[in-house]
């Protein structure tokens, strides 16, 4: 006999699968061209429309990063952005027009606003990044490639850095699909958002920062994807993505700290659309052959911990 307990989780279980075939519907519905009465920029204008809020987010990473990143600051990513958001709400409204122009696809009104954060959050990470690589000094020419190899070949008991890599990255990003994620948030994604490079520089004293480059990140909507893809190649010129993060040396028994400067995916599942930019350090809590899930959120934040463990997963393994 079902108690109200199994009844209450079926229910939610076929509510969620509702919403992902409710998603997956919105793959294959006609573009609709946008309203013919809302104002209309040249594609050209977006980098222009956007110059005033990269150039405040600029002016503010440089003096809120530190040579220690962002995580022994009290920056609140998403509390900035919605600063810059309701400052610039005309331009971010001209930049979306032009994007559903492009795309060919009107966005609802809590689609536009969910875009504004994810444009503009995505921005300050990027930017935040540049600047800590900057505080630190780093040069893309000090960074050398690391090269896959199969499980067999990692050596566990390297004690020098830079060590051997496993990273695990969500079998979705990389080969699309739609589903439910670790949190139960529905999502649809493309895929095609493999990892390109993994790539180290051991010019620090006591850490080695590593970067990992992907093809592509996607918004688990694909609307909201493909008005994100047309921003991003006109502002940056490229969709790939690029995230990093710190090993330090040894602390005891092949114990070190790992650092995600401002890719951590603050506690957050595959499928959360806004709020997963953060900074954080596992203290004495990495070692050889621990994983690094690269992909516990689709814009690549990252950890320590499986935010997602009822999705099949994709392992890299690097030396």
């Amino acid at each position: 006999m079902e108690t109200r307990k199994m009844k209450a989780k079926k229910g939610m279980r076929a509510l969620s699968l509702l919403l992902v075939v409710a998603l997956a519907g919105a793959m294959f519905v006609p573009a609709v061209s946008a309203d013919e009465n809302a104002q209309k920029v040249d594609n050209q204008d977006i980098v222009k429309l956007f110059e005033p809020i990269n150039a405040e987010i600029e002016s503010k990473m440089a003096v809120t990063v530190i040579s220690d990143g962002l995580t022994k600051t009290d920056f609140d990513s998403e509390k900035y952005s919605e600063e810059l958001i309701k400052k610039y709400q005309k331009n971010l409204d001209l930049i979306i027009d032009s994007l559903e122009k492009e795309t060919g696809q009107e966005l609802s009104a809590s689609e536009r606003e969910d875009l504004k954060q994810i444009i503009v959050q995505g921005h300050i990470e990027r930017v935040s990044w540049d600047e800590f690589k900057k505080k630190l000094g780093v040069k893309d020419e000090d960074f050398r490639s690391l090269t896959p190899v199969q499980k067999d070949s990692l050596i566990q008991t390297e004690k020098s850095l830079p060590l051997p890599l496993v990273l695990v990255q969500v079998a979705d990003d990389v080969n699309g699909g739609a589903g439910i994620d670790g949190a139960g948030i529905p999502y649809i994604v493309n895929g095609d958002n493999c990892l390109v490079e993994v790539s180290v520089d051991t010019q620090y004293s006591g850490m080695d920062l590593y970067e990992c480059l992907f093809m592509d990140e996607d918004v688990p909507t694909p609307a909201l994807d493909a008005a994100y893809d047309a921003y991003r190649m006109k502002e940056h010129g490229t969709l790939m993505d690029r995230q990093g993060f710190f090993i330090y040396d040894e602390i005891i028994d092949g114990y070190r700290d790992i650092e995600f400067g401002n890719d951590f995916d603050n506690g957050c599942s595959y499928g959360t659309m806004l709020g997963q930019h953060g900074a954080h350090l596992y203290d004495n809590q990495y070692k050889t052959g621990v994983p690094i899930y690269i992909s516990n959120v689709w814009n690549h934040a990252m950890g320590l911990d499986d935010r997602n463990s009822n999705m099949v997963k994709i392992t890299h393994y690097f030396t």
